[in-house]
């Protein structure tokens, strides 16, 4: 209810008209604005405006003012170009390291944390995969649970890092040793491989229905026959201290740990060549058991293949060690290439003499089966590396406490002298 200066009292319709006799600019003429009224009516409505529309006017107003004073702050001081938009966000930018909770800015990161960036998921899967390797070798019997994990994997990777800078050794020799500790080893049934079912192995003991259950990996470097050939000739040469203690472990082999009666140096190169050689020998059996295949679907009428001319690398020493221990295996392959050969056999390929001595290998009944020639020639490649080691000197580092009597590796007389293989037993 509102009064205009006379007190009449404006319902319905008169509101109205009174807003126009009052309020109405065009109506100034009329003098019938009084300064009292006016003031009561405009007074009264707005105290009727919604007081949320209020505040909304407010905002709006107060909003509009903030953009009024930063057009002003743009004229006084113009927008940076882009040169230097970008430089501004740059030294903003930055990347946090792995494992560490800094950030590394832009211009100060170097090509080494650059790298640690890049390589940092590679890093944690081969944490990882070594951890799972770490604990597989220590699964022996015998050997104590109580193990750091850690200090085990810290361990392992000081021993890398001796084998990669103090061992003067062609990088193929250590290359099983690296794969085998990440899974690398292409095995149907590893890390990298899991979704391959494990294929069973040409010895007959893993991979079928019937076999125990094992990891490929520890199957074919120790469970396998060809393995437990290589690791036959190493315990064969031990101490009689090792020996006692139950010979060699899967660790002493696979983290490259030198066992009782062994120095470290030469157990770096024979834990190696050992690794080595037993790849080698699952090579062969597969190469063994698939040209056997090939045999036994050839037609017998047609002639066999002509033998190829030996190689500059066949001709050297390092095959002539292989050739000579295989021709003592009494294998058919090696009948056929003396068949094959117009020349006679010399006494040396007869009676191979290894490091001064004389070692025959005893003849098996089963010497023309792909598994026994696979056997032999994983033995014959271990000492041919051994030997391959033995014909570069002395090292510098590590050999001063190594003398005769060192077991497979020793030194006399200024050179490396290498043990004479041992006969193979089945």
């Amino acid at each position: 209810m509102l009064e205009h200066g006379q007190g009449t009292n404006l319902q319905d319709a008169e509101w109205i008209e009174w807003i126009y006799q009052h309020l109405d600019p065009s109506n100034m003429s009329n003098l019938q604005r009084e300064k009292e009224a006016t003031h009561t009516a405009i007074t009264a409505l707005y105290a009727d405006i919604n007081p949320i529309w209020l505040e909304a006017a407010r905002s709006v107003e107060t909003r509009k003012q903030e953009e009024d004073r930063q057009q002003h702050e743009q004229r006084v001081h113009p927008l940076p170009d882009r040169k230097t938009v970008m430089a501004m966000i740059i030294r903003r930018l930055g990347w946090r390291l792995p494992g560490s909770s800094s950030t590394v800015p832009i211009y100060g990161l170097t090509v080494r944390q650059a790298t640690q960036l890049q390589d940092g998921p590679a890093l944690e899967q081969r944490q990882q995969l070594m951890a799972a390797f770490v604990q597989e070798a220590r699964g022996v019997v015998g050997v104590t649970a109580h193990i750091d994990p850690e200090n085990e994997i810290n361990r392992f990777h000081t021993t890398l890092a001796r084998l990669w800078s103090d061992v003067r050794w062609e990088n193929k020799n250590k290359e099983t040793l690296w794969c085998l500790a990440v899974d690398g080893v292409p095995l149907p049934g590893n890390t990298h491989l899991s979704r391959m079912p494990p294929q069973p192995c040409g010895c007959g003991t893993f991979g079928g229905p019937n076999s125990p259950p094992s990891s490929p990996r520890l199957h074919h470097f120790w469970e396998c026959p060809i393995a437990q050939a290589v690791r036959d000739q190493i315990d064969r040469h031990l101490s009689s201290s090792a020996t006692t203690e139950g010979g060699m472990g899967r660790h002493h082999l696979w983290l490259i740990q030198a066992p009782p009666g062994c120095d470290q140096a030469p157990w770096d190169v024979i834990a190696m060549a050992a690794l080595s050689s037993m790849e080698h020998g699952r090579h062969c059996l597969r190469a063994a058991i698939r040209g056997q295949r090939q045999m036994e679907t050839m037609d017998p009428r047609q002639p066999p293949p002509s033998p190829q001319p030996q190689t500059r690398v066949e001709q050297g020493p390092r095959q002539r060690v292989i050739t000579d221990f295989f021709r003592q295996s009494g294998s058919p392959l090696v009948q056929e290439e003396e068949a094959n050969d117009t020349q006679p056999a010399g006494p040396s390929l007869l009676q191979p003499t290894i490091g001064g001595r004389t070692q025959m290998v005893a003849t098996t009944a089963a010497a023309s089966s792909p598994l026994h020639r696979a056997r032999v020639r994983a033995i014959a490649d271990f000492w041919a590396r051994l030997h391959s080691f033995a014909a570069l000197g002395i090292p510098r580092r590590g050999w001063d406490r190594v003398g005769p009597q060192h077991p497979i590796l020793a030194v006399a007389g200024g050179q490396v002298q290498c043990a004479a293989p041992i006969a193979l037993t089945d």
